[in-house]
């Protein structure tokens, strides 16, 4: 499946992949600085089954959803759409050039780096996100969160073999 957002089909898929990654994204649990959640299970999962530029939609727009309708961390979106934006590109375009579990274990790094590393130096560079303490005090929990997002690599893989025709969507 091409990416092409004037395709139903595309259309229809991302856009329930971006509110899914909105639901789990709404799924929070404070962790005294920000929150974890469980949104990256949706992102890894878009990137791997739809490609990249889903991905980058689902992962992007749902996350940055999901802290303005937070409306106690509205302030974030811009950084979660960044950050959870690339980590879905990214993720989605290592797989894409491999399609096999080498690509998947090396998605998931790369998304997972670009989360933790994102989150960090954004709070730490802009006081407004929170400045050099709040990045210092997340960082721990970013990584318990991105560690739980290789759920949806899993759920991926299961699904990828329940059902071959998967494996074509993200091309």
């Amino acid at each position: 499946m091409k990416f092409d957002l004037n395709n139903p089909r595309t259309l229809s898929m991302t856009a329930i992949m971006t509110a899914l990654t909105l639901a789990l994204t709404r799924s929070a649990v404070p962790n005294g600085v920000g929150y974890n959640h469980l949104g990256d299970i949706a992102v890894f999962f878009t990137a791997f089954a739809f490609g990249p530029w889903a991905g980058l939609v689902a992962g992007g727009l749902g996350t940055a959803l999901a802290d303005i309708l937070s409306g106690a961390y509205a302030g974030y979106a811009p950084l979660s759409f960044m950050v959870h934006g690339l980590e879905g590109f990214v993720a989605g375009y290592i797989y894409l050039q491999r399609r096999d579990i080498i690509g998947l274990v090396l998605g998931l790094v790369a998304g997972g780096v670009i989360v933790v590393g994102g989150y960090f130096g954004g709070e730490y560079l802009n006081e407004g996100w929170g400045g050099p303490v709040q990045a210092l005090g997340e960082w721990p929990g970013n990584i318990i969160q991105v560690a739980i997002g290789v759920v949806g690599a899993v759920v991926f893989y299961a699904v990828q073999r329940a059902y071959p025709r998967l494996r074509q969507m993200g091309a």
